[in-house]
């Protein structure tokens, strides 16, 4: 039986060795680098391992006709080819709404300006409504549930979506994925573009931090092959390009998840560094300011200067001038001054000729609902 399967093969495990190299320096990042590891870290594990199950039924399907000519294919494999089909659709719906929710919670991480959180969380909520509309029109496309995979017997029985429906449907969740995509990767920009460091250092921020944009593209072709499944009926013959490129697509999101907490790994072996120019060394840092009770991080000033402490120690970036931090109503919670410890440790291994003053907090009692934290960090040229 002539089949094209070999290619679905190679691209899932090339899929398989990048992901999971790419997940591994990740957690080698955030455990032994940063001492600190957090929700969009467990998410993108979530997405990892939904897409190891997804490549892994993929290549099961190749073994059942993926590939192979549709009136080539015996009768007794092609029910057991359409259920591990039908499980990788939901798979791949899956995988692709985890991945992005890893990659926006980590950019909430970063964001220290209200349209940010705004854009972040609108995008976020698309992905969600969308992701979940369409996971739930796959599993319910054929009633009963198993016409989906018998419909093709003469002895079935049972009712499914119009295929013009289901391709709108399909097309609709490929154009909100490449759109959310590119929200995604257009956003880096914003974080970086008014802050005062190097032209060097924010391209390399803005390069790592926009490697989603790169699954648009994927999604783009796959939109290509999903009209083409649309007007054949040889449908394992030519379902193998669209089975591919849905392999690419969350590989190289995933991977992008991954690599955009790298950059203090490339900072330690490539030796990327923020340089300040003469007359921005003789400016002060404005600092921002952050509130305990909210998660979220309000700038102080407005300042082009600024950027979060948190944003610094998620990118590698060193930062230069004072920081005061007010809690209200109740003291710093653990998860907080175990990440401002982390982060010390980190700036007095990198920064020897670094002078930090810390701990200068004010004698008002905790009870009276005020304390406060100044920290200031003098780098010498």
């Amino acid at each position: 039986m002539l089949t094209r399967g070999a290619q679905v093969t190679g691209v899932a495990v090339c899929g398989l060795c990048l992901t999971w190299v790419s997940v591994s320096l990740r957690f080698y990042v955030r455990l032994g680098l940063q001492k600190f590891i957090g929700r969009e870290d467990w998410l993108t594990l979530a997405a990892m391992i939904l897409f190891t199950l997804m490549c892994s039924l993929m290549l099961r399907a190749t073994n059942f006709g993926l590939g192979a000519h549709w009136s080539a294919i015996p009768s007794d494999m092609l029910e057991d080819g359409l259920k591990f089909i039908f499980i990788c659709e939901l798979l791949y719906v899956a995988t692709t709404a985890v991945a992005k929710l890893s990659i926006g919670v980590y950019f909430l991480r970063l964001s220290n300006q209200r349209y940010q959180f705004r854009v972040i969380y609108t995008t976020l909520g698309v992905v969600i409504l969308f992701s979940t509309m369409y996971f739930w029109f796959l599993v319910f496309q054929c009633t009963p549930i198993s016409f989906t995979w018998a419909q093709f017997y003469s002895n079935a029985s049972g009712k499914c979506l119009k295929r013009a429906t289901l391709a709108k449907l399909t097309y609709a969740h490929a154009v909100i994925s490449a759109v959310t995509d590119s929200a995604f990767g257009i956003l880096p920009v914003f974080f970086v573009w008014k802050l005062k460091m190097s032209l060097r250092t924010k391209i390399s921020v803005v390069l790592i931090l926009s490697l989603g944009f790169f699954a648009s593209t994927a999604n783009i072709v796959r939109i290509v092959y999903i009209y083409e499944l649309e007007h054949t009926t040889d449908y394992s013959w030519f379902g193998i390009n669209l089975a591919k490129w849905s392999i690419v697509e969350p590989a190289i999101r995933i991977t992008a998840a991954a690599i955009a907490t790298l950059r203090p790994l490339f900072a330690n072996f490539l030796s990327f560094e923020t340089h300040r120019s003469p007359l921005e060394s003789k400016m002060p840092f404005a600092g921002s300011t952050r509130f305990s009770g909210d998660s979220h991080k309000v700038s102080g000033s407005g300042s082009a200067l600024e950027y979060s402490a948190e944003f610094a120690e998620m990118l590698g970036l060193k930062k230069f001038g004072n920081r005061t931090h007010i809690s209200a109503q109740k003291p710093l919670g653990w998860r907080e001054r175990r990440r401002f410890a982390a982060a010390y440790r980190i700036r007095q291994r990198d920064c020897e000729s670094q002078t930090e003053l810390r701990e200068v907090e004010s004698h008002v009692p905790e009870s009276d609902g005020i304390r406060t934290t100044t920290e200031v960090i003098i780098e010498k040229e």
